[in-house]
């Protein structure tokens, strides 16, 4: 009968299979249908033949056709973005700020990011679209149904979209990677050219002579229009906070030191130093005061000033809070009822007014760069107050020093802080006299925001430790609290240690990003590079950044006490329902260990943006490194795998292995660990498992056979001597009846011959047991009946 059926070309089942198979993944992917109505069963027609109109989208809006139109108008964002990038960089006047460069390069680093963003996505269309396109196959098959024909056809539209767009997206990657690039050059040429720019020495008659005609440059900032147009109502409300912050600073100080005198009459362990001489009192002081001039600073400018005051009301309001809080925290350290005034007074007397001193400083500097930005005064002016600033800033901390070296308690550090200073102070003087006025003024800047960085990060350190110290106080009201939830003191200090790291993680970071600056103390400048930090920056596919460093790292610790609960719920509620043994419920402990790690480490990679492609060159050095080094942790590794799936040996399985005998307690994904009788470990390598003879002496559970050999004078009665053994042995409690006990002669020699008592027990852990009181009994039975009897 085989002659009668139709015959149907190959091509014809793979479109079969097709239609059973993908239909509905092509559907969901190109929003077309693909399943052929009940009048197409028959084999279709000429008219059937011919392509229909495909349906724009039929499923919901799923597929490319939903999510092109947003990738297209990112991606459009994106080329505007770098094409505004790339204009400002070769604008005309080429003159180009700091600032505005930052603010290029967290441009650039966003376009990268949606660019890298975009092309993860596009790449898993376009990677779908080529396997679909496989399915179907390149040409159409003989007696094909239209809606296969339409469906490649749409495929085959759609895989050029996306490869359009996964083109676009690479390109203006690259762009981005390449303008981030061209702004840090810029960046590093502009930092340069200010070092090494150089002017008319202040020791030439040339340089005051260009200072005064200049005097209508100077002036013009001051009319109306210019930048300085209300610097009347700037000077006041800049003093005008300055004042206040003094004024009001012991006032909020005694408030502290009432709320800490209540504190510890209230609280039930007792706080052992005071609020006011504390870290905590500082860093608060401190605290309060910036937020006070910065509540000051925008209630003057928003009534005194026109349109908020333009860039230099920006940069009062940026600073003055800066200043409070050195003024405020400086209170309790140099005031007249400071720490300093009670612990050493002579040090108070040499440091009095160094806090007003450092404000005053980081005002100026804060000043002095936005005046120089806005060009307020002529390049002379500019220059000579920056002069004024380097030796002003120089003489005041020599001056510091010198006085503070002159107490006792301070001569190992005071002189080689004023070695140091001193020798600031000359490089600055004798650049200052060669005419590179810009380097003396970058060199003071960048080292006083270093070192007010400094003190502030120590001071917030302190405050952070001090804090998490009264928090968890092992008898404090909240961790009393925390104990009645369940956390015992052990948790409680792993938190605070935990807590205080990050906190120095952070104000590290803070310290850094101030470093960075050209030498400004600007907290939106420092506010940016540390956004930067964080919001990181795309190299060779991957996400370097630190938000997602700490997200991998939360996601760790998450995983970790989740996989930690579940398995307690698995092996204490769920495995004790079933009738699993010990071993197997082992090995589905360890197995599902390692395959939620496995997932986490997964989803730490996708977290990171890497993919097959990122870890080429890994999975390449670890080929050669199993080629080289590695062959013994792989063949454990794949052993250990084996072990657990086909459970040769379990644990509590009583094996011997290399001579050694004992209980296996532990099988891990490399080694398994054997209890010996004389309490130490055996740790085993599992691919000795593998590829050597193991005995196992306990597997599924079945009993054990105790064989012990005795030497029989050939003079004795035998059949006395075989009966006698066995009635020995069946006395035990521990041998059991069924087998019963067997004596067979396994040897003979010239005077004696040996005989073997073979008998039953239940394990072949009371083998030892069994065996000591068996000979036992047999030494004293065979004395009595006077049979010279031994063991062989």
């Amino acid at each position: 009968m085989k002659e009668h059926r139709p015959t149907r070309p190959r091509k014809t089942g793979r479109t079969r299979l097709t239609r059973n198979g993908a239909f509905l993944a092509l559907t969901l992917f190109c929003g077309t249908p693909l399943l052929p109505s009940a009048t197409q069963a028959a084999p279709p027609s000429a008219a059937q033949t011919t392509p229909q109109k495909i349906p724009a989208d039929t499923n919901g809006g799923l597929g490319w056709s939903a999510v092109s139109d947003t990738i297209n108008r990112q991606l459009e964002d994106s080329s505007a973005t770098l094409k505004q990038i790339f204009a400002t960089l070769n604008r005309a006047d080429a003159n180009i700020g700091s600032s505005e460069l930052d603010d290029l390069s967290a441009r650039t680093q966003r376009v990268q990011q949606n660019t890298q963003d975009a092309l993860n996505q596009i790449q898993s269309y376009d990677d779908i679209t080529d396997s679909y396109l496989k399915i179907l196959g390149p040409k159409a098959a003989d007696n094909e149904d239209s809606s296969v024909t339409a469906q490649r056809t749409r495929l085959q539209q759609n895989s050029q979209a996306v490869k359009s767009a996964l083109m676009r997206a690479k390109l203006y990657n690259l762009q981005a990677q390449q303008l981030n690039s061209a702004v840090a050059t810029r960046r590093t040429r502009l930092q340069q050219a200010a070092l090494s720019e150089r002017t008319v020495s202040p020791a030439a008659p040339k340089f005051w002579h260009a200072l005064l005609t200049e005097r209508p440059e100077n002036r013009s900032s001051l009319h109306p229009g210019g930048v300085l147009a209300d610097w009347m109502m700037l000077l006041i409300g800049g003093i005008g906070s300055l004042v206040l912050i003094g004024v009001i600073s012991p006032f909020t100080l005694k408030a502290l030191s009432r709320a800490g005198a209540r504190f510890r009459t209230s609280a039930e362990n007792g706080v052992k130093d005071a609020l006011a001489s504390s870290i905590l009192a500082i860093t608060l002081n401190g605290i309060l005061c910036a937020v006070f001039s910065g509540i000051v600073w925008l209630i003057w400018s928003a009534a005194a000033l026109d349109t908020e005051g333009g860039p230099i009301a920006l940069t009062l309001g940026e600073s003055l809070p800066v200043c409070g809080f050195i003024i405020g925290a400086g209170l309790p350290v140099f005031g007249r009822k400071g720490v300093l005034a009670e612990g050493n007074p002579g040090e108070r007397k040499a440091l009095r007014g160094v806090d007003w001193m450092l404000a005053l400083s980081i005002l100026s500097l804060n000043l002095l760069r936005a005046f120089q930005a806005q060009d307020v005064f002529g390049p002379t002016l500019q220059t000579l107050l920056e002069i004024v600033f380097s030796l002003g800033v120089g003489l005041c901390a020599i001056d510091v020093f010198r006085r503070l070296g002159n107490q006792d308690d301070t001569k190992t550090f005071a002189p080689t802080a004023l070695g140091l200073s001193s020798l600031v102070f000359g490089i600055s003087l004798v650049a200052i006299l060669l005419g590179y006025v810009s380097f003396a003024f970058s060199l003071n800047g960048w080292l006083l925001s270093i070192g007010t960085g400094l003190a502030v990060v120590v001071l917030l350190g302190l405050c952070w430790r001090s804090v998490l110290d009264h928090v968890f106080e092992s008898e404090g009201r909240f961790s009393v609290r925390l104990h009645a939830l369940g956390l015992s003191s052990r948790r409680l200090t792993q938190i605070s240690v935990i807590l205080s790291g990050l906190g120095n993680v952070l104000l590290l970071l803070l310290l850094f990003s101030i470093a960075q600056t050209d030498g400004s103390f600007s907290m939106g400048d420092i506010g940016n590079r540390l956004k930067l930090l964080f919001v990181g920056n795309t190299i060779h596919g991957v996400k370097i950044s630190l938000d997602t460093v700490v997200l991998c790292v939360g996601l760790v610790i998450v995983a970790y006490y989740l996989i930690r609960q579940t398995k307690h719920w698995i092996r204490d509620r769920f495995l004790p329902t079933t009738q699993l043994d010990i071993g197997a419920t082992t090995s589905i402990l360890s197995i599902f260990t390692y395959c939620s790690w496995i997932l986490v480490g997964l989803g730490i990679l996708s977290i990171a943006g890497l993919s097959v492609q990122n870890l080429t060159w890994v999975v390449s050095a670890l080929s050669v490194g199993i080629g080289f080094g590695l062959q013994s942790i792989v063949q454990n590794f794949v052993s250990g795998m084996i072990l657990m799936a086909e459970r040769p040996v379990r644990v509590g399985d009583l094996v011997e292995i290399a001579g050694a005998k004992g209980d296996v307690k532990r099988i891990s994904i490399r080694a398994t660990d054997i209890s010996l009788g004389d309490g130490s470990t055996l740790i085993v390598p599992n691919s000795q498992f593998i590829t050597s003879s193991v005995k196992n002496c306990t597997t599924s559970g079945s009993t054990s056979v105790l064989t012990l050999n005795f030497k029989v004078p050939s003079t004795a009665d035998l059949d006395k001597v075989k009966s006698l053994l066995i009635e020995v042995a069946a006395q035990r409690p521990e041998v059991l009846s069924n087998p019963a006990p067997s004596v067979k002669v396994s040897a003979l020699s010239n005077f004696n011959l040996t005989m073997s008592l073979s008998v039953r027990i239940m394990s072949a852990r009371d083998g030892g047991g069994v065996q000591d009181a068996i000979l036992f009994d047999v030494f004293r039975r065979f004395g009595a009946e006077n049979i010279t009897l031994t063991t062989a």
